[in-house]
């Protein structure tokens, strides 16, 4: 007996997270063999939680679900603090961990004023091949839907245990570019971060792709250079700020709205 289109809509509406999290990492992971004909190709494809949360949202909610969530991408009209959060935060903590690995020995190099054009370009290229692939689905899709029964902090744990491991094609590829430990501590200490921000805007996915682009940009821009001890040194004084962040936004914000005041977290 076919399947009906209303019966189809229920279904995936029912197990839309579980189905989300199956097509992101299907999609994200298809090309991880491909690196066994190719070492120097992408193991992962960056777009695979986006797409994911696109094709969920219309089959479970239509046009007007899918509009739900793209509509999140032009909510960029919110308090300009949060922009210099978003930009601040991410200069400053790898910059911090930069001096860390200084301290430990390693060598100042010689930037020039074109680096400030490369980490511009850098930071533009990630908002769209990282930024927008990625918190379209993890934040966009993914921790609304885990808020609806759970505190914020619960579902931004969430959403960082399930994004630590859809990393792990590059992180078998290329072992020493993300130390293991520091980096899952980075991960779920970002998730938490981001969380914040979401809710605290209401949704507004440019800030929060902001904030995830421009850590990307910075971190490469300040540890890209550093070898040996020094660069696990950095990794770890990244992981631990961020972590420290966290912690610090949870008692400020509370674990269960994670945003200041009477405002709510994003449930929809």
């Amino acid at each position: 007996m076919p399947v009906r289109k209303g019966q189809l809509r229920e279904w995936v509406t029912r197990h839309d997270i579980v189905l989300y999290l199956v097509l992101a990492y299907v999609i994200s992971w298809s090309i991880w063999p491909l690196v066994l004909l190719n070492p120097a190709s992408s193991p992962l494809v960056p777009f695979g939680p986006g797409l994911a949360a696109v094709l969920v949202a219309a089959v479970a909610g239509g046009r007007a679900g899918l509009l739900g969530l793209l509509r999140q991408l032009g909510k960029w009209r919110v308090n300009p603090v949060w922009y210099g959060v978003a930009l601040g935060v991410p200069l400053a903590v790898p910059a911090a961990a930069f001096g860390v690995a200084v301290f430990a020995g390693a060598s100042v190099p010689s930037w020039e004023p074109s680096d400030v054009l490369q980490v511009a370009g850098s930071l533009a290229a990630t908002m769209v091949i990282v930024g927008i692939f990625e918190e379209l689905g993890w934040r966009g899709f993914l921790l609304p839907r885990l808020q609806r029964r759970r505190s914020a902090l619960a579902a931004a744990l969430i959403v960082g245990s399930a994004w630590l491991p859809w990393h792990l094609p590059e992180l078998v590829s290329d072992p020493d570019q993300r130390p293991l430990v520091p980096f899952a501590i980075y991960v779920v200490a970002q998730a938490v971060l981001l969380a914040w921000l979401y809710n605290s805007t209401q949704a507004s996915l440019p800030v929060v792709i902001l904030f995830h682009a421009a850590f990307n940009s910075f971190t490469k821009f300040f540890l890209s250079e550093l070898q040996g001890s020094a660069y696990g040194a950095a990794w770890w004084a990244l992981a631990c700020l961020s972590a420290v962040l966290a912690v610090a936004v949870i008692g400020y914000a509370g674990s269960r709205n994670l945003v200041r005041g009477d405002a709510r977290p994003v449930r929809e």
